[in-house]
């Protein structure tokens, strides 16, 4: 695929886990606002389809860029510099929640829960992935529209 192709499949990713990250974001402050019947159970269980999806993706992928040490074969250019940046920002500390330091399947523990701590306390991990992939997102518009 050329870069212009996979910049594009990128930000349409991106914007597919920004949407999620936002559903599942507003949903999780109105169950604890008490208000859980605002938003619509299949949509929020898509968002959480989604984005576990993807933290089980990254979480193996950084498993065999850091740990292992291996090289990522099998995705894409986008999708490594994605993992990179991830890897770079949990070594530089700009990443502060443990789950998202420590163990993405913690987090996606915490997506599935019902206790009201673990509902508190994937606020943050959504804020700070929000993040993450905004800047990811950032690099694709730049690529698409090149730095007009």
């Amino acid at each position: 695929m050329k870069p212009q192709e996979l910049a594009v499949q990128s930000f349409h990713e991106n914007q597919k886990l920004l949407s999620a990250v936002n559903i599942l974001s507003i949903h999780t402050k109105s169950e604890i606002a008490g208000r859980p019947e605002f938003n619509d159970a299949k949509t929020v269980a898509e968002a959480k389809n989604t984005l576990c999806s993807f933290l089980a993706e990254l979480d193996n992928q950084v498993q065999h860029a850091e740990i292992e040490a291996q090289p990522l074969f099998g995705i894409d250019q986008r999708r490594q510099q994605f993992v990179r940046h991830f890897i770079e920002a949990r070594r530089n500390s700009k990443i502060q929640t443990a789950p998202l330091c420590d163990n993405l399947s913690q987090v996606m523990y915490f997506l599935r829960s019902d206790e009201k701590t673990n509902k508190r306390a994937i606020l943050p991990v959504l804020e700070e992935l929000r993040i993450l992939i905004e800047e990811h997102l950032e690099n694709d518009v730049s690529q698409l529209l090149g730095g007009i």
